[in-house]
């Protein structure tokens, strides 16, 4: 079953419940109600698609701790796979880098855009710094990102 296929099937289930609730006794009034919100999809607009932006790319993981930003252990954290440290988007960039700085802020972006990072990556630095000894052990077999 193709997604639209779906889409419709949620419709025609919830305009039958719906009507269940309609009890019109005018039926001018009904026949508007029918008119109006069944035949005419009132309830339920047509199915909307959008695709993801190309986010700009900024720098990894590795930038940030050769700039002395990040703990040193982020880096076995935040890379890809074992292999790569993790390439930021310009908006993780920044909100990263105002969390290091106790700097309040807020990202709005769409879905994978990646904004889960930029609140994990000031906690796990944070950590790191703060008892370096007791997570160097504690790193995970699998890598965020």
């Amino acid at each position: 079953m193709s997604i639209f296929d779906l889409r419709q099937s949620v419709i025609d289930e919830y305009s039958k419940y719906v009507q269940s609730f309609l009890s019109i006794a005018d039926e001018r009034v009904r026949a508007f109600i029918e008119e109006s919100l069944l035949r005419n999809q009132a309830l339920w607009p047509d199915a909307l698609l959008q695709l993801n932006p190309s986010y700009e790319t900024a720098l990894a993981i590795k930038d940030l701790i050769n700039e002395g930003k990040l703990h040193p252990l982020c880096a076995e954290i935040f890379r890809e796979d074992g292999k790569e440290s993790i390439r930021l988007y310009r908006h993780q960039q920044e909100a990263i880098e105002k969390a290091l700085n106790r700097k309040h802020f807020v990202v709005t972006s769409g879905t994978g855009s990646g904004k889960t990072l930029t609140y994990f990556v000031p906690i796990f630095d944070a950590i790191l710094r703060t008892q370096p000894e007791q997570t160097k052990n504690c790193l995970p077999d699998e890598r965020i990102g």
